[in-house]
């Protein structure tokens, strides 16, 4: 057997992995600033690698698992050492044509296709292995990491901490500054919506992380929690509603809550709170918007859903309406588009698709039944709330058996 037929001694492969991973650092940018523990690790690995392939190549077969396992470690040890999944794929293809050099030149044996469509089919197995080694090991630390953050996300809305040193201290650790003001909004399923729509929620939380990149963000028990640096609630919100325009195919299924800003870090818990309320208001009151902010909804907050709304609404509608009550549905709607619109006479004809004339017609009717000026803010007011409470009410008995809140309301 000729001296370039021997088969390569330890010492002879330690000295290929050397040489195999000088050259990989002269062609490979991030490997070119590797620490000493790192470069002697990938050192170490590249022993086994040209190991793996001389016999993948001389044998002409493809390595098992098993031969490749050693490989695969060292994927996983290449995202705890800060080393990109690209950069390391190309280190293997530098490696590969490295090994193949120094083959070649001891193997004289080995005809030139041969070996190179070895080499060839043996970068494609090991970067496969390789890569998924690395995107498995990725992706159980990110969800490591998410879930981390999910935990002190949860407490920071709980305000669960014995001081507020703790609590600054777990707004850093999530990367927030605990001085800057943020808005914080709470996404879930309405009560309109079949199930818990976890599948939909996931993939508003991916779509909220690409709109609102320095935003702290998870799926929660309370749905997808987000929280924004900024105090602009109202581009929050459009950016928001976007968001949710891209992920549920109706509105209504899915919908927003929208805090005021909470300006520190202490502020979070009642800002998730706002945010909560908003939703729940929201639902309510506008059941078709995407997105509700509490600041214009702080007010009706004032009043919860039960029997003292109910008999308020009840009895000035009723006196509003008196004891002729045919056409009272229309009227209602009337309404209650009419003050939910500011008492803009086009804007409410236009809504209603009734002639601003015919508007008039019917604000003059309710004016004579109840005797009040409707089109006076001040002497209406009694009318106008009952009328914007007319969707907290939890019963609507007096409207006839036919009838339905959503029959009245619907635009």
């Amino acid at each position: 057997m000729t001296t370039s037929q021997t088969a390569p001694t330890g010492d002879d492969f330690a000295r290929i992995g050397r040489y195999v991973t000088e050259t990989i650092c002269a062609g490979n940018p991030e490997y070119s600033e590797l620490s000493a523990t790192v470069f002697a690790d990938v050192v170490q690995t590249n022993v086994q690698n040209a190991r793996v392939y001389r016999d993948a190549v001389v044998l002409q077969r493809r390595p098992t698992s098993e031969d490749l396992a050693s490989l695969a470690d060292a994927a996983r040890r290449r995202v705890h050492q800060g080393v990109s999944l690209a950069a390391m794929l190309r280190a293997y293809r530098i490696g590969a044509r490295a090994m193949w050099e120094k083959l070649s030149e001891r193997r004289d044996d080995l005809d030139h296709p041969t070996l190179t469509d070895w080499t060839l089919r043996y970068i494609d197995w090991v970067s496969s292995e390789a890569e998924r080694a690395y995107l498995a090991e990725r992706d159980e630390l990110l969800d490591s990491r998410l879930a981390t953050a999910g935990l002190l996300l949860s407490r920071l809305m709980e305000d669960d901490f014995p001081g507020s040193g703790q609590r600054d201290s777990a707004a850093r650790s999530l990367g927030l500054d605990p001085e800057t003001p943020h808005v914080v909004v709470v996404v879930n399923a309405t009560s309109r919506a079949s199930g818990t729509l976890e599948s939909q929620l996931s993939h508003a939380l991916q779509v909220l992380r690409r709109l609102l990149p320095d935003a702290i963000s998870a799926l929660l028990r309370r749905g997808v929690v987000v929280l924004v640096p900024t105090a602009a609630t109202a581009s929050v919100a459009e950016i928001v509603s976007r968001a949710l325009h891209q992920v549920a195919e109706l509105p209504g299924i899915l919908n927003a809550g929208v805090g005021r800003p909470a300006m520190t870090a202490a502020g979070v818990a009642t800002a998730v709170r706002e945010a909560e309320r908003a939703r729940a208001l929201g639902e309510i009151l506008h059941p078709d918007a995407w997105t509700h902010d509490y600041d214009s909804m702080s007010f009706f907050d004032l009043f919860r859903q039960g029997e003292a709304v109910d008999t308020f609404v009840e009895a000035v509608l009723g006196e509003l309406l008196g004891s002729d009550r045919n056409g009272k549905i229309a009227l209602v709607r009337t309404l209650y588009v009419y003050f939910t619109l500011g008492m803009n006479r086009r804007a409410t004809a236009s809504r209603l698709g009734i002639h601003p004339n015919t508007l008039d017609y019917r604000l003059r009717q309710a004016t004579k039944t109840s005797g009040v000026a409707l089109a006076s803010p001040e002497a209406s007011f009694r009318f106008q709330l009952a009328v914007r409470l007319l969707p907290l009410c939890s019963q609507n008995s007096w409207f006839g058996d036919r009838s339905s809140l959503a029959e009245i309301l619907a635009d």
